[in-house]
């Protein structure tokens, strides 16, 4: 009855969050090793990484899968002990990074 009123404008940010972490494996040399992550966002983008001394440093991965959600590892000697983990950017450029999963060599 007593006309209309115009409020601001709101803005929605969905979040980028990891809701399943890799997991830790032992494989025999010659196998694959799969390390998955689940995460909520929108248009989510995936980077694996490793790190070759106890987490001290870490470099993007070269896999094939290393964009997506699995990350698969030929399993060979010299990863022994290798950790990966796994770095989840959504549309709006938040970034989510996973706990590091190892890699036990048998």
């Amino acid at each position: 009855a007593n006309g209309s009123v115009t409020s601001n404008s709101a803005k929605l940010t969905v979040s980028t969050k990891i809701t399943s972490q890799p997991a830790s494996v032992k494989k025999a040399v010659g196998t694959t090793a799969l390390f998955t992550v689940k995460a909520t966002g929108v248009d989510l983008t995936y980077q694996w990484q490793y790190s070759a001394n106890d987490g001290n440093k870490w470099t993007n991965s070269g896999f094939a899968t290393a964009n997506a959600a699995t990350l698969k590892v030929p399993v060979m000697a010299a990863r022994n002990g290798y950790q990966f983990r796994c770095v989840v950017t959504g549309s709006n450029g938040q970034s989510a990074i996973s706990s590091a999963a190892k890699l036990t060599v048998s």
